[in-house]
């Protein structure tokens, strides 16, 4: 809609780009919240192993203010995911990446992004990876920490809102009959935030009317929550998982 959105890349000084790179892509927006300047592991990780990491600001967040936030919530929850297929045209157009090279990553309510993103564009990423991911906005309200949410994503019980959580509800837009990308899910039985079966539906879903040969794999923890109440090991183990997976799907050695 002619929106300019600001995209992060980054990879080693001395990379050389002659072929499309493994990439792997993450965002959130949501909440309000800023993709900001940090020092990150799992980033730095990737980038040292060869491939370029991306992040893109999305609607949704707080990068431009408070427009850009309500740009993203609710009623215009849409442009949130329609941005970040922008920007994963944007890498494949200046030959950053390919089709077949490239990963995207979220969690939470990042998850409705990369739910709709490969519902709507499937043909376009190599692998997804959504970590407690929010994928059945119809059934929000029904969680524990669903009625906080609806200041952010609306209500069933509005007539207008419903259209909008139908129309971000990932579990919802998977249809039979179509080649999904590789997908990685990440699910905690204790989860107060995103219960486990938003995860657990999605996945029973998208194996019944998925027709790729492309892996569809679901990370159970029975003892975790969130992702972040658990120890540092069980942290970077899960992350070691979800980097192994990501660079064998898009060939980073």
């Amino acid at each position: 809609d002619g929106q300019k959105i600001p995209l992060s890349i980054f990879y080693k000084k001395n990379i050389v780009r002659k072929t499309p790179l493994p990439v792997l892509m993450d965002g959130y927006g949501a909440y309000g919240i800023s993709m900001k300047p940090q020092m990150s592991g799992r980033r730095v990780l990737w980038v040292l192993e060869g491939g370029i990491y991306a992040v893109a600001h999305v609607r949704g967040g707080g990068e431009k203010g408070v427009k850009w936030h309500r740009g993203g919530n609710k009623h215009n929850k849409a442009n949130t995911w329609k941005d970040f297929i922008s920007c994963a045209e944007y890498l494949i157009k200046e030959k950053y990446t390919d089709k077949e090279k490239l990963a995207i990553l979220s969690g939470s309510a990042g998850g409705i992004m990369i739910g709709r993103a490969i519902t709507e564009r499937p043909e376009l990423f190599k692998a997804a990876i959504i970590e407690f991911g929010s994928l059945n906005m119809m059934r929000s309200e029904m969680r524990p920490n669903g009625a906080n949410n609806t200041k952010e994503f609306g209500t069933i019980k509005n007539k207008k809102d419903f259209e909008a959580l139908k129309e971000m509800d990932a579990y919802y837009h998977i249809k039979k009959n179509t080649k999904y990308p590789s997908l990685l899910l990440t699910a905690g039985l204790n989860d107060p935030r995103v219960p486990s079966w938003f995860s657990l539906k999605f996945m029973a879903k998208m194996k019944l009317y998925d027709n790729s040969k492309n892996p569809k794999l679901i990370l159970i923890d029975s003892t975790t929550g969130h992702g972040k109440d658990v120890g540092k090991i069980k942290q970077y183990q899960r992350f070691a998982n979800i980097l192994s997976f990501a660079m064998q799907q898009t060939g980073l050695k």
